[in-house]
């Protein structure tokens, strides 16, 4: 007898993460497997250095498929980097003439002309979700199934990405020995693994503030409306310490995880921190304050970029009133505070729900790209892409090194992520 599994990659710019999950018989979806690798090879969600993304996708894979006991041969993997755009539009479904009840054979032609659109010669469709229907300008039928229509028209979100790009993070992925099963746009993983279902019908903006890049997803009546990339990321955050206090930039990551915050009016005029800039012979004192205020700086830059990327036109009728923040940059001290205070809406830090099995290291802001890749691999993606694994034979010595071994990369991981603050209570 064998299991069925999903095994989702998170490439981002600091690190790689998969996750191994396998569906139970009551439909619930368990962690079997977790793998994290440090990554030098993207920049804002793009590759930079193939063979640096292929290593780190390689013993990231390795990691998980240990843990797990299976043999990995297929992944689904995350997309992100500004080259994801989408659209809405609506479409005509053709149909034969009459009036006649809708079926499944109508969706699936529904979704076929909601993607028939004219592309640039390097831009690839990635997703076509079904928003609503209108049924002989009925509009708002958000399951037509067995309605009677003369005409059927689709309102769909649209996503798509450059081929370029893609295939050079397929192309890195393939180095590692498994094949890209399924592509998953990652602003939809990360919804897919934090948003209650009441956040999606009644309106709510996701953002995971990642490494290098803030992913967007803005959901209403149940479905997402809009989708958007941010190339500002935690990497940016370190960056801006470095170039203030001559830092190279571990020095800066190190700086903004042991003394950062996004509120500097919190912190302490008279704790001061010791440096040791690259430009000069001697080390200098800085305040927790002047740390914060760069850092503070960044964030109000990131979130009035935020807020232009939701003043759309088909955004102006939707009641927003909540924000969602996941990702390891959204864990940065002040985060919060600040984000409350420029957004005036009701805001919370979410971690990964909808995973058994998930352990206490994994249920973290910083994992929710990968948990909702895996979430995405298995609920929406057709049968036959799912993937089947035999189960591996495993020595108990080799279990116990595969534990030490995942306990020491979560330690260093660890050092290099940032705290996660405080959820905030009563919002």
């Amino acid at each position: 007898m064998s299991d069925e599994y999903s095994v989702a990659v998170d490439i981002g710019t600091t690190k790689v993460c998969t996750i191994i999950t396998r569906k139970r018989a009551d439909h619930r979806v368990e962690v079997l497997g977790f793998g994290l690798a440090p990554c030098t090879g993207m920049d804002k969600g793009m590759v930079v250095d193939s063979v640096a993304v292929t290593d780190s996708v390689q013993n990231s894979i390795e990691m998980a498929a240990s843990d797990a006991e299976i043999t990995v041969s297929s992944v689904h993997i995350g997309l992100t980097g500004s080259h994801i755009e989408s659209i809405n539009r609506w479409s005509n479904v053709p149909r034969l003439a009459g009036m006649r009840s809708i079926t499944d054979s109508d969706l699936l032609a529904a979704k076929k002309a909601a993607g028939a659109i004219d592309l640039g010669d390097d831009r690839r469709l990635l997703h076509v979700i079904p928003r609503s229907y209108a049924l002989d300008g009925l509009h708002g039928v958000r399951n037509p199934i067995g309605m009677h229509t003369g005409e059927l028209h689709v309102e769909s979100h649209v996503i798509t990405g450059s081929i370029s790009k893609i295939n050079e993070l397929k192309k890195s992925v393939d180095k590692a020995g498994v094949k890209v099963s399924s592509l998953v746009v990652e602003p939809l993983a990360s919804a897919d693994a934090v948003l209650t279902a009441d956040e999606r019908e009644q309106g709510a903006v996701l953002v995971d503030v990642g490494g290098g890049t803030s992913d967007i997803a803005v959901y209403q009546n149940g479905t997402v409306v809009h989708t958007a990339v941010i190339p500002v990321g935690g990497y940016q955050f370190s960056n801006d310490l470095a170039i203030a206090f001559s830092l190279d930039f571990d020095s800066a990551e190190q700086l903004k995880i042991q003394h950062g915050t996004a509120a500097p009016e919190l912190a302490g005029m008279q704790e001061e921190i010791t440096l040791n800039p690259q430009s000069m012979d001697q080390q200098i004192k800085v305040t927790k304050r002047e740390i914060g205020q760069v850092l503070k700086e960044r964030a109000s830059e990131l979130f009035r970029m935020i807020l232009l990327k939701l003043d759309q036109p088909h955004l102006t009728d939707i009641p927003i009133d909540r924000i969602v923040f996941t990702g390891g940059g959204a864990k940065l001290e002040g985060f919060m505070n600040i984000a409350k205070f420029i957004f005036q809406r009701k805001v919370r830090i979410a971690t990964p729900r909808g995973l058994d099995g998930i352990s206490h290291e994994i249920n973290d802001p910083a994992y929710s790209a990968a948990a909702g890749i895996a979430l995405w691999g298995i609920r929406n993606l057709q049968q036959e892409s799912r993937m089947v694994y035999p189960k591996s034979s495993k020595t108990s010595q080799e279990k116990v090194e595969s534990t030490r071994s995942l306990n020491r990369t979560l330690s260093r991981i660890r050092n290099w992520l940032p705290k996660r603050e405080k959820e905030p209570t009563g919002v």
